[in-house]
């Protein structure tokens, strides 16, 4: 289930870098339902909410006449009703509803943003809603194909979002953030970073080693040496799928038994991030007792291993740029610079649009 905090919006938050004009996963689509929900994207107060028939909406999250948070109301009538003072807005931010004195709708509404639900996600827009297409959506089709076994979370966890997509792409960390999970093929074995298609590639490749005590009963491997392909695809802003795959030496790729997950990290605010994963299987799919062992597994690896360390080093780095640090650069890092330098140019070349735009509008008005 999605946590229930609602990250701090603060004037003391440390300022985001965001591209607008792209898909984020706000969460699990099946865990909104009759309870809307209040969520804070890309430093803007967000409400999320099914109407009559289910279609789940997202509108500003701030209510217009004394500002409180519209996701921690109802859905009355298909509308979602403040809290506070009992206005109601529909899936389009228009008001529908004033019980003050001869209930006369005011002449404001909120923003609403592109909401699509597909591949059990709800994917949000937080840039021009005329830009929003859904053809843009990663292909995640596989997270509701009934051919494999999901298992998947939830979390805010503190730090940059950029912090947890360079913790995917260099895997390196794996051996020693999560020993039981992984055995040297990250750090010793054969990596390849690439870019194409305005995508990001991180490649690791190991023959004839073992798998960890952890993943060896999953793939058959206990006492068995393996080949080994890990794939990780990254696409702007920040959605990265993995393709774990094992085999007994020479199996084609192809055949090989595969542990494909979904890591995706929407900025909330610049110290804030929410993190939805998922990996699945497609064997044992039935099997209760393994999607149980899988997540349990998986969940720790996420939330209590991983998670504390990006927001120790998220912590000291106190806010500073994080290149203004001058970091040191890797072997195993060529796919996580390439990452910050391809969203870097994306997020450039959207305030240089803008600019344009507002410079334009302007030049109009003043013609005018």
């Amino acid at each position: 289930m999605e946590s229930s905090h609602t990250p701090r919006l603060t004037a003391a938050a440390t300022p985001g870098r965001y591209l607008r004009n792209a898909w984020y996963v706000a969460g699990w689509a099946s865990d909104l339902g009759n309870d809307p929900w209040s969520r804070i994207f890309l430093e803007e107060p967000v409400a999320l909410f099914r109407d009559a028939e289910g279609v789940a909406h997202a509108v500003e999250g701030r209510c217009p006449h004394r500002f409180a948070a519209l996701g921690r109301g109802r859905v009355v009538d298909g509308a979602l009703e403040c809290p506070y003072h009992g206005l109601r807005f529909d899936g389009r931010g228009a008001c529908v509803h004033n019980p003050q004195g001869e209930g006369r709708l005011p002449h404001t509404g909120l923003r609403s943003y592109p909401l699509v639900e597909a591949h059990a996600l709800l994917w949000i827009w937080m840039g021009a809603a005329d830009r929003a297409d859904p053809a843009l959506i990663p292909d995640f089709s596989w997270l509701n194909d009934p051919r494999w076994a999901v298992v998947r979370g939830a979390t805010l966890a503190e730090g940059h979002y950029e912090l947890y997509t360079d913790n995917i792409l260099d895997l390196s960390h794996a051996n020693f953030v999560h020993p039981a999970l992984v055995a040297d093929a990250f750090t010793t074995g054969q990596r390849r970073f690439w870019q194409e298609d305005g995508q990001v590639h991180s490649e690791y490749v190991q023959h004839n080693a073992p798998l960890s005590v952890g993943l060896a009963p999953l793939f058959d491997a206990a006492g068995h040496d393996m080949d080994f392909y890990g794939h990780v695809e990254w696409q702007a802003p920040a959605v990265l799928f993995f393709d774990y795959r094992a085999g007994r030496p020479g199996t084609p790729r192809e055949d090989c038994r595969s542990l494909p997950s979904l890591h995706a990290f929407t900025p909330a605010t610049g110290d804030e991030t929410h993190y939805i994963w998922a990996t699945a299987r497609d064997f044992a799919v039935d099997n209760a007792e393994v999607s149980a062992g899988m997540l349990g597994a998986l969940k720790y690896a996420f939330e209590e291993e991983d998670l504390p360390m990006i927001r120790e080093c998220h912590r000291l780095m106190k806010g500073q740029d994080f290149w203004a640090l001058r970091p040191l650069v890797l072997e195993g890092d060529g796919g996580g610079v390439r990452a910050r330098r391809a969203l870097q140019r994306l997020i450039e070349a959207e305030n240089n649009d803008n600019t344009a735009g507002a410079d334009l509008a302007l030049a109009g008005q003043q013609e005018g």
